[in-house]
């Protein structure tokens, strides 16, 4: 059920969700339209002023929804994984990464900022709310990133409209539910429904401020909407990072490490490694190394303990994946899958690791979104920075190599927002998010991600 103005119901229209493990659909969502966008908006406008008025409540208020993620922990986790396909085990983290963003920000310091450079005159720099916030989340982290965006808006003040992805909708709309139980009324208002419910919340003149994450073209188009009202946007979009082994890598301690990084979600992860260069003197050691783990990725519904890799979720993408691996064999590459991955039904992909390839094969250029991870063989350490910085994504990479030093040497020549040294995967939340280039505009997480949910406002006091 949506939630609008504290109230919960069905709609009078509706739209089917799939379980990408069965193919089958399970529920329905409401399909809502610019009407019910109105009455969203109007009970925000409404219960705008009071929630902006006290901090104290705000951070109480986060605590509270914290803590009710996390007595529903279970139920959330389940629907995930219905919904959206990956291991229950993921889905269990991703509420508590949640819960851990809820509480990060409901503590988190502001920090005041004094600009006065004269005694005559005082300068204070204040952070205000832009007023109504709409957030538009994807599929692949359905809980995740509505926590990411969600926590810092309501912390500065603002009120919101979320709308989810229509490929995993069901967990936002039980959260929007739970969370209405402790929120003022229309503080936050959830819609479910198609294409043309984001692109009308991207043209609302009511909503000042927009944070989305989706893939590039979603991101252009939302840009192309919100221009008409000069609206300040935040878009975490697509990634395809790299990962670099230097030659001083031992492959066997770090395969694993590297396919956890690539496969988590089935590859499924903005930030996930989409492609590994490492240097030709250990490439056949690290692609031995490789394939000994394949066999431990067991693939299978994600409701069945010791899967690792559950199915794509969405049809659309299981095409895609398909037609990479077809594009892969036609162009002579090579390739090791999981023999053990087929299932009777679901859109379901085999992990596999693709080599002897061409550095410019689309595979290596664009974001797959799938387990399909292809290992190139570079010469050279500027070889390799050169191809990690030859594409239109910024998102973030990893330098493998027992030297840091050298690590960081080169991870300052990587054209992204984030890199790791011998690890790939997301510090704390506290810590900026963010991409250059078609990656993104603005950083999420932290007082990075408060920042982009405030407007700058200066107060000059003459004496």
């Amino acid at each position: 059920m949506v939630t609008i103005g504290g109230c919960s119901f069905k709609g009078e229209q509706g739209f089917e969700v799939i379980n990408p493990a069965t193919e089958l659909p399970f529920a329905s969502a409401p399909l809502c339209g610019e009407q019910e966008l109105e009455d969203a908006v109007s009970s925000a406008q409404t219960a705008f002023p009071k929630w902006a008025a006290s901090e104290r409540d705000r951070r109480a208020a986060l605590h509270a929804c914290a803590n009710s993620i996390a007595a529903n922990s279970d139920e959330l986790a389940r629907l995930i994984t219905f919904e959206q396909g990956k291991p229950l085990n993921e889905a269990v983290s991703e509420v508590a990464y949640a819960v851990e963003v809820l509480n990060e920000y409901a503590i988190l310091k502001v920090p005041s900022v004094d600009l006065s450079l004269s005694p005559k005159t005082r300068s204070l720099l204040l952070n205000r709310p832009f007023g109504i916030v709409g957030l538009m989340t994807p599929w692949n982290f359905p809980l995740g990133t509505i926590a990411v965006k969600l926590a810092p808006a309501l912390l500065a003040g603002n009120v919101v409209i979320l709308k989810p992805s229509p490929n995993a909708p069901l967990s936002p709309l039980l959260l929007g539910k739970l969370l209405n139980k402790i929120l003022p009324a229309g503080v936050l208002n959830t819609l479910s429904g198609s294409k043309e419910l984001g692109e009308a919340i991207a043209r609302h003149p009511k909503i000042r401020k927009l944070s989305v994450t989706g893939s590039i073209s979603t991101g252009k188009s939302i840009l192309k909407n919100a221009a008409s009202e000069i609206k300040s946007v935040t878009l975490e979009l697509g990634g395809n990072d790299p990962a670099i082994v230097l030659a001083d890598c031992d492959p066997k301690t770090i395969a694993n490490n590297l396919l956890d990084s690539a496969w988590r979600n089935a590859g499924q992860v903005c930030s996930a490694i989409k492609r590994v260069y490492v240097h030709e003197s250990i490439y056949q050691k690290l692609l031995v190394a490789l394939s000994e783990q394949i066999p431990n990725y067991i693939v299978g519904n994600g409701l069945t303990e010791g899967v690792r890799i559950g199915p794509l979720t969405t049809e659309s993408s299981l095409r895609r994946a398909n037609g990479i691996l077809e594009s892969v064999s036609r162009s002579g590459a090579k390739s090791l899958r999981n023999s053990q991955s087929k299932q009777d039904s679901g859109f379901f992909v085999a992990p596999s690791i693709v080599y002897d390839i061409d550095p410019l094969h689309p595979l290596v250029l664009e974001e797959q979104f799938a387990p399909i991870l292809p290992i190139i063989s570079y010469q050279t350490i500027d070889q390799a920075i050169e191809w990690s910085n030859q594409t239109n994504y910024g998102l973030s990479a990893s330098v493998w190599t027992s030297n840091p030093s050298i690590g960081y040497e080169i991870a300052a020549q990587i054209e992204c927002g984030r890199v790791g040294i011998n690890g790939h995967r997301r510090a704390k939340p506290s810590a900026p998010f963010g991409g250059f280039k078609h990656s993104g505009i603005g950083r999420e997480l932290g007082i990075w991600g408060l920042s982009e949910m405030c407007e700058t406002q200066v107060v000059n006091i003459f004496r």
